[in-house]
């Protein structure tokens, strides 16, 4: 079976089978940022670049942190850091834990360019002390004319970001690809809904996603 991951490859998916095949559809590049203070109380990373990218780990020691999802939280931990997430990814989700967990603390939301606002906008219009920064960017492939072919033959192609959903319609998709998609989160999935395609939820860190995905197909 032939499997693609389209997500970057800062932490692709662990297959002892060698069945899933990452091919980044974009890259990602950090970016300047500056920490206006460091009385932060409350740190907000919004995916896992967020969190590779951010340059200051030892400001994070006895802070309260969140992440967006468990793909989020799994990178934090191998940095020794323990976060807080929502069971089901995605910023809804996470509001609902941020709503509970209110300290009259100064909030950073990490992330990057083009990145969700809904965290910083509801922790802005609650009233709460907010800011962000933006520590890394994406951008498309030069070209995607060397990495179409891995498509043609594949079964199954796992989006973990409506970037990569977005670059695939525009410049890889063709109709001899007949793989089932699949999306990590809902958002994902109903992205790939709203482009006219049908796709399935997988759970991106299943120590069974081979045979979900087999069970799926």
């Amino acid at each position: 079976m032939n499997i693609i991951d389209t997500g970057s490859n800062i932490n692709p998916i662990k297959d002892q089978k060698s069945s899933v095949k990452n091919i980044p559809l974009f890259q990602i590049k950090g970016a300047e940022y500056l920490l206006k203070t460091k009385s932060y109380t409350n740190i907000i990373f919004q995916s896992i670049p967020s969190v590779k990218f951010f340059n200051d780990d030892e400001f994070l020691k006895n802070k309260n942190i969140y992440s967006m999802g468990t793909s989020t939280q799994n990178y934090l931990s191998q940095k020794g850091i323990i976060s807080i997430c929502p069971d089901v990814p995605g910023s809804k989700e996470l509001i609902k834990i941020l709503a509970k967990n209110k300290n009259n603390g100064k909030y950073l939301v990490v992330k990057g360019a083009d990145g969700l606002n809904d965290v910083f906008n509801y922790l802005k219009e609650s009233g709460e002390d907010v800011q962000e920064i933006i520590c890394y960017k994406r951008f498309k492939l030069d070209s995607y004319k060397d990495i179409k072919k891995d498509f043609y033959n594949a079964d199954a192609i796992i989006f973990s970001s409506t970037y990569a959903v977005e670059i695939f319609f525009h410049e890889v998709y063709s109709a001899d690809i007949n793989a089932t998609f699949f999306g990590i989160s809902n958002r994902i999935i109903k992205f790939i809904s709203d482009c006219g395609y049908k796709a399935k939820f997988i759970d991106y860190f299943s120590e069974d996603i081979l045979e979900s995905i087999k069970k799926s197909i």
